[in-house]
């Protein structure tokens, strides 16, 4: 009796061992997939992004919308899905002029926003000039303002948002690249742009008009 009961105890050790070796393997292949897949995202962009800083039109514009998630795990079953958000940064804050500006795009976890889990760099001979609503306003149609990075968030509830619009402009012999974040919504990244118009302290032909209360 004893000998059955210690052959049991072994069995269920040895199930209970199994279990979590696969458990720690498809958690780790899963964050693996996942980290894949938001690495292939962002050099895709960053692709695009250092064709377009590199076009020898005056005017180079277009946009970008993000998918909502990251599925993962597809097959005959439905994929499952991880939300993100993506920043976009530059180095340096500041412009200097004469050197490089590098681009920076990053995704991380919604749940853990500060859990980068892919990033990459763009070198571009380009002043780099963000516009973005501010975190506290909400709405689509919020105010635009200059920023020192952006936030892209395609399941916020309050502000979606789930776009970027691209804007490579030569002005005086010299490349400037604006990010204008908005959102797929209808009108809005076209409000975002004329708002922006206003900030550049000129008239661009790249910008429509200047609309600050545009709706």
């Amino acid at each position: 009796m004893l000998g059955f009961t210690l052959s049991k105890l072994n069995l269920l050790i040895l199930v209970t061992a199994i279990f979590a070796i696969v458990s720690f393997f498809m958690f780790g292949l899963t964050d693996m997939i996942i980290s894949n897949a938001a690495q292939r995202m962002v050099n895709n962009y960053a692709q695009s992004i250092s064709i377009i800083s590199s076009s020898k039109d005056m005017c180079y514009t277009t946009s970008a919308t993000v998918p909502e998630v990251i599925e993962y795990f597809g097959g005959i079953q439905l994929p499952k899905r991880y939300y993100y958000l993506m920043y976009i940064n530059r180095e340096p804050k500041e412009y200097q002029e004469g050197k490089l500006s590098t681009l920076i795009l990053q995704i991380a976890s919604r749940k853990e926003p500060d859990k980068l889990i892919a990033a990459k760099g763009i070198a571009l001979n380009a002043k780099i000039t963000f516009f973005e609503w501010p975190v506290e306003e909400t709405g689509v149609f919020a105010e635009v303002k200059e920023s020192e990075s952006i936030k892209i968030d395609p399941m916020s509830p309050e502000d979606p948002k789930n776009t970027f619009k691209l804007v490579k402009e030569t002005y005086l012999g010299k490349s400037y690249l604006y990010i204008i974040a908005c959102s797929s919504a209808s009108g809005v990244c076209e409000c975002n742009m004329q708002k922006a118009s206003c900030l550049l302290g000129r008239q661009s032909p790249c910008f429509p008009s200047c609309n600050p209360t545009c709706r």
